[in-house]
């Protein structure tokens, strides 16, 4: 077919691929389901809120709204309306590094379905009017999610801690002042340097006609013009070489204590490492976290751990919710011991392999789904250009040891490279 050339060919394990790439850099990625008479088309754009700028923090979550409000053949509302009669669903996500957009169709629907996302890239076509109203939609978010929720603006105040030289230093829902004032003329900047066919990769997962698929997507997206070469801004960031902590009052019924250690990567080895060891400290009654501090000692009414993996750099975060009259000092240091003891001794053969059946299972579990698939395909091939990791994600973790988890742990779970934030319940006047 003109404009498409193949990249890659079949995937002879696991989940079977076809990869092409239109000739205006648009990357494409088939894989052929007919266990179902369904289909998804998922949309994903190299761009999130690292992309942004002071003054533009929260652009490309704004823009992910704006999406769904018209495009150059679609009028404002139309989108959700055509979609939804046709039975499909769809809806968007954006994070630090990309904006991610899926619909699942019914089988027949394949086409509409195309259609209806290549028109979003066709052109700008987002009205004043639009932009007013969405503005105010993402402002509401705001406040419900994160300044009016108990603990809601942990997410707003870790990044400026953890980071200050790029755009990681702000969550994604960006900056009430920066959403306010953002104009139609900014807004179309953003899109013309991102929106575009090569710097998106669009994955279709499900049951479909392999040679008429291939047809319809060069026939609506291929004639799109490729945007200029995207610029990407370096990331330039220092660790942290002194704890930094803070207590913040806040409208809650009892204590937290939050803590995140900077770390490596998504996909550096030390990332497998860390996304193991918080499962063995923070998933499940035995994990050791919840067994010490919540059945034996009863100190905390939850705890939890976990990896923020994103493309240049690597959250590994921990959170206590504290039970009444119980001091944040007290948990502090039950926190510490147990990081120390897995930095001093590591972790358990039994503990390992425990995790590495649950994460296999996970992964085969998360497989069952075309949307998982089309979302894990993009997402590959996005940021590593190579779709096979969706089969080979799993021989990463496979490949660690106890010993590699605790030199890991040694060297970046220390005291003076974290940030630990302190909730209080604020005290109101009388």
């Amino acid at each position: 077919m003109d404009g498409i050339h193949i990249n890659g060919s079949l995937n002879g394990n696991g989940i079977l691929f076809d990869e092409r790439t239109l000739g205006n850099g648009l990357r494409v990625i088939l894989s052929k389901d007919t266990s179902i008479p369904s289909v998804v088309v998922n949309l994903c754009y190299h761009v999130g809120s690292k992309d942004e700028e002071p003054g533009k923090r929260g652009f490309a979550h704004l823009f992910e709204h704006l999406m769904f409000e018209g495009s150059k053949n679609i009028a404002p509302g139309d989108y959700d309306r055509i979609s939804l009669q046709a039975g499909c669903e769809n809806n968007a996500y954006t994070t630090d590094d990309k904006t991610n957009y899926y619909i699942i169709a019914p089988s027949h629907q394949l086409e509409l379905a195309l259609w209806l996302e290549s028109d979003r890239m066709l052109g700008f076509a987002v009205s004043e009017e639009s932009l007013e109203i969405q503005k105010e939609v993402v402002l509401e978010e705001k406040k419900q999610v994160f300044d009016n929720r108990p603990y809601g603006s942990v997410a707003l105040e870790f990044p400026p801690r953890l980071y200050n030289n790029s755009g990681y230093s702000w969550d994604t829902i960006g900056v009430s002042e920066d959403i306010s004032a953002a104009r139609l003329d900014i807004i179309r900047e953003f899109y013309e340097e991102y929106y575009v066919p090569n710097n998106a990769v669009l994955t279709v997962v499900g049951d479909f006609d392999k040679n008429r698929v291939f047809e319809m997507i060069n026939r609506y997206f291929g004639a799109i013009p490729a945007g200029k070469k995207i610029r990407r801004k370096t990331f330039k960031e220092n660790y942290i070489e002194s704890e930094i902590s803070a207590r913040i009052d806040d409208d809650v019924q009892l204590p937290g204590i939050f803590i995140a250690y900077k770390v490596t990567r998504e996909n550096s080895e030390e990332f497998y490492r860390f996304d193991i060891l918080s499962d063995v400290l923070a998933t499940g009654d035995s994990s050791r976290l919840y067994n010490d501090l919540v059945y034996n000692k009863q100190l905390v009414s939850d705890i939890g751990c976990w990896v923020d993996a994103k493309e240049f750099s690597g959250i590994f975060y921990l959170y206590a919710i504290l039970m009444p009259g119980v001091s944040t000092e007290q948990v502090q240091a039950e926190i510490d011991r147990i990081i120390n003891d897995v930095s001093t001794h590591g972790i358990t053969d039994s503990e390992l392999e425990k995790v590495k059946n649950r994460i296999e299972t996970r992964h085969v579990y998360r497989m069952q789904t075309n949307l998982s698939r089309a979302d894990l395909l993009a997402h590959y091939d996005t940021f590593y250009k190579d779709a096979s990791m969706v089969n080979t994600i799993r021989d990463n973790y496979s490949k660690v040891t106890a010993e590699n988890i605790r030199q890991s742990a040694r060297e970046y779970l220390k005291p003076e490279k974290r940030v630990v934030l302190n909730y209080v319940p604020r005290l109101h006047k009388v």
